[in-house]
């Protein structure tokens, strides 16, 4: 069976459920795994199907964004796992810059009491973090987004241009291992820019759900971020991309079995 006749057999196999796996489609194909996330990578690339970890689903609509809510119902043991992971990195006198999400919220949730400045532009980690009495926070002012309960423009983005931390936490809705990292709204997009540039390290957090999807506006290429914590074990072959364009790959599920 040549290329293009699998790719069209693939598309079809989609538009009749909500997904495909890489091991199924190896299977039915008689192929290798790597061949067949060849063939998603181009179909995705096409712009055909967006690919997941370990397979793929339809094409949806870029410019969706989940409620505050809906976010806090997804995913939430993997994006405690993923929180778990990145309290590792935080070590007592960082300064460090909580972007606004519900991972980065679960890891403000398990911050040690210690002495930390934590800059956010989310008026829910700055609502769990009051009752600490060790750390400095710093509440970045602008407009306020409801959806995702973020402050957010140009007002947050002046006062980042006068700060520098140690690390950035950062959260998006895509990670796509050539469009890069993006969000939904161009608004927040910017801001997330903004605090990548008040940033020594930038570390992204990110369920393995998130990994091959791209959403509206970009945020970064993935060679600017340093390291990228997730849930799930990637596949040898995104690990060596992220490797190549210089990102540490951190998978909670081993950090956890080390402990």
């Amino acid at each position: 069976m040549f290329a293009d006749e699998r790719r069209k057999k693939i598309l079809e196999r989609l538009a009749h459920a909500q997904s495909v796996t890489v091991s199924a489609l190896a299977a039915e194909f008689g192929l290798s795994e790597s061949t067949i996330r060849r063939d998603l990578q181009e179909l995705d690339e096409l712009g055909l199907l967006k690919r997941t970890h370990g397979g793929a689903v339809p094409i949806e609509v870029a410019s969706f964004e989940p409620t505050l809510q809906e976010k806090h119902t997804q995913r939430a043991k993997e994006k405690s796992a993923i929180a778990k992971a990145a309290v590792e990195w935080i070590q007592p006198g960082d300064t460090i810059l909580l972007d606004s999400g519900t991972t980065t919220l679960q890891l403000a949730r398990l911050l040690p009491d210690m002495e930390l400045t934590v800059v956010t532009n989310s008026l829910m980690i700055a609502e769990e973090l009051a009752s600490y009495e060790r750390i400095h926070r710093l509440i970045l002012g602008g407009e306020l987004r409801t959806t995702t309960g973020a402050m957010v423009g140009p007002f947050t983005e002046l006062v980042l241009s006068r700060l520098h931390v140690d690390k950035f936490f950062l959260g998006a809705n895509g990670v796509h291992l050539t469009f890069g990292v993006t969000t939904p709204n161009a608004i927040e997009a910017a801001t997330k820019r903004a605090m990548m540039r008040a940033a020594r390290e930038v570390i992204l957090v990110a369920d393995h759900s998130k990994l091959q999807q791209r959403s509206l506006v970009k945020i970064c290429d993935i060679d600017e971020i340093h390291t990228f914590i997730t849930d799930a074990p990637l596949a040898t072959d995104e690990v060596e991309v992220l490797n190549r364009n210089g990102v540490k790959v951190v998978v909670a599920e081993e950090t956890q079995q080390k402990e």
